[in-house]
């Protein structure tokens, strides 16, 4: 299942590597749309149209996590000696998508959002994902991630 959020998208497409379209339903009038892949592969980009302008953008979220369960135990229990590896931005390439990888410890945050000109300054589009809730409740019950 694909889901995607963008604001103002009159419609939305999922085409695969092999140039097959799948139309996503719109699940919310915000913006939300949602619908499987056309041949259910991990591989694909999201062609959006505002009015008479059409874009192709990559999912950010159907590439897998930068922080492995390996980083986040180690970060809890404050023996990472590489973090400054993983933390900030990073540039990468993942599945041939050149890119940055963007990872922030941020425990007290309720959200953080990536935003710049790609997504028109609207940090809804881009909210990253929370990895690691068990570590982050040790981290605030003052004990290490067991």
């Amino acid at each position: 299942m694909v889901r995607v959020f963008l604001p103002n998208a009159a419609d939305v497409a999922v085409i695969d590597e092999h140039g097959r379209a799948s139309n996503l339903r719109r699940i919310h009038d915000a913006g939300l749309f949602a619908g499987p892949p056309p041949t259910g592969s991990p591989r694909y980009v999201v062609r959006a149209r505002y009015g008479e302008h059409v874009v192709e953008i990559e999912d950010p979220y159907r590439f897998p996590p930068v922080l492995s369960d390996l980083d986040l135990y180690l970060l809890g229990e404050g023996t990472h000696m590489r973090l400054y590896d993983k933390l900030g931005a990073h540039p990468l390439v993942l599945d041939a998508v050149e890119g940055v990888a963007f990872v922030v410890f941020a425990p007290n945050a309720t959200r953080v959002s990536v935003v710049g000109d790609f997504n028109s300054w609207d940090g809804r589009r881009h909210a990253m994902r929370v990895r690691g809730e068990r570590l982050l409740g040790n981290l605030r019950a003052g004990g290490p991630a067991r």
